[in-house]
Formats: C-alpha cells, sequence, structure tokens
C-alpha cells in the first residue's frame, strides 16, 4: 500500500501534466462520478454483505477498465494493480485491505478527473486522507502509523487552501477539528479519532460548498 506522502510526492508532479479537463471528461465519458465508486467502496468494505461487496466491487471493476484508456500509463496500471489488490484482498475476506486499496485507487482516479473544477485538488486530497485514516481505524489491528502519515497528508493539503477558503468560521473550525483529530492520534485514542475523523470529512463537504459557491 502507498505512503500517503510518497503518493503526494507522486500526485503533484503529475497533476499539472496529467488532470483531464471537467468539460473533456463530461465529453468523453461518464466519469464525473468515478471517484466516487471507489469512496463508496472504501467506506462501506467493512460492512457490506458478501452480495453487496461483490456488486461494489463489480461496479468498481468495470469502472477502472472504462477509465484505462483515458489515463496516461503508468497511472492506469496503478488503478490496475489496485484493482487486483482489491480482488486479492475479496478472496482472503480481508476487508482492510479491500478499504485501503479502494481508497488509493479514488486518489488516483480524482487526481485525474475531479468531480468538480471548482474545488482544489487539495481539498480532494483531504477526502483521502480522511478516507485513509477511518480505514486505518478500522482495521486490526489498527494501523496507527500508517494514520499518522496521513494526518501529516492532511495537514500539508491543508495549507495549500486554507487562505483560500470563504467562510472564516468553516476555516477557524476545520483548523481545530484537524488539531483534534492530530491529539486523537498521537494519544492513540481509537474512539476519539475515530469520531475526529468522520467530523473532518463531514467538514470536507462544507469545504467542497465553500469553493463551489466562490
Amino acid at each position: 500500500m502507498q505512503n500517503p506522502k510518497a503518493a503526494a510526492a507522486t500526485e503533484s508532479a503529475a497533476d499539472a501534466m496529467h488532470t483531464v479537463p471537467h468539460s473533456q471528461v463530461l465529453a468523453t465519458s461518464k466519469t464525473a462520478d468515478s471517484a466516487e465508486i471507489f469512496e463508496a467502496l472504501g467506506e462501506q468494505a467493512f460492512t457490506a454483505g458478501p452480495d453487496e461487496l461483490a456488486l461494489l466491487v463489480g461496479t468498481a471493476s468495470q469502472t477502472a477498465h472504462g477509465l484505462g484508456g483515458l489515463m496516461p500509463g503508468d497511472i492506469s496500471q496503478q488503478l490496475d494493480g489496485q484493482m487486483m489488490a482489491i480482488r486479492e484482498a475479496v478472496t482472503r475476506d480481508d476487508r482492510a485491505g479491500i478499504a485501503l486499496s479502494a481508497v488509493e485507487a479514488f486518489r488516483l482516479v480524482v487526481s485525474r478527473f475531479p468531480p468538480d473544477t471548482r474545488i482544489p485538488l487539495p481539498v480532494s486530497y483531504l477526502d483521502y486522507a480522511g478516507f485513509r485514516m477511518q480505514a486505518d481505524l478500522k482495521s486490526v489491528p489498527i494501523r496507527w502509523e500508517d494514520a499518522d502519515a496521513a494526518m501529516a497528508y492532511a495537514r500539508e493539503q491543508w495549507s495549500a487552501v486554507e487562505s483560500r477558503v470563504k467562510d472564516e468560521n468553516l476555516r477557524v473550525r476545520f483548523v481545530n477539528e484537524l488539531a483534534a483529530l492530530d491529539s486523537a492520534l498521537v494519544k492513540r485514542d481509537a474512539v476519539a479519532a475515530s469520531a475526529a475523523v468522520i467530523v473532518e470529512l463531514d467538514s470536507v463537504d462544507a469545504l467542497e460548498s465553500d469553493f463551489q459557491s466562490q
């Protein structure tokens, strides 16, 4: 599984060259909601029944196949690799493995096909970091070090967009929420960290709305 900070370096170098404009995405394929398919798989991997999980994985597999020709070759191969990891995790009923690979697939897709070009990519990466931490905290044993790395990645992404948030109350609130999440991780408080991640993800939705209104 790729470390969030390593992923950040790869994505930052490639984003300017490979991100597909939203208008082109809509014109060439139904890719606008592609990232949400992997998001759904990551979120439901721990709770879905066998039939529902099979449907989620099948939909993700079809989506990845459809996106292959629209992505640079190296990124398409990475997405294929995540799908292979998901299928292997399914055979072991490794729900954490499914969730973590789905989260990585989400990152790859959202970086190439932003669902809304009004929303800066770092905001989508805040979503990714939250999903990653959520999967880490649901894993057995909990993946504390990976969650720490995802937290550091979230702080980097927030630094890139903090000054651009129009709603001052939201900006202050998000700073405090990240601090609470970081504190819970440092204390290795799984209950508090899990609750704080949910708050972070909800606030990312608010950040998306803030940028859409600008």
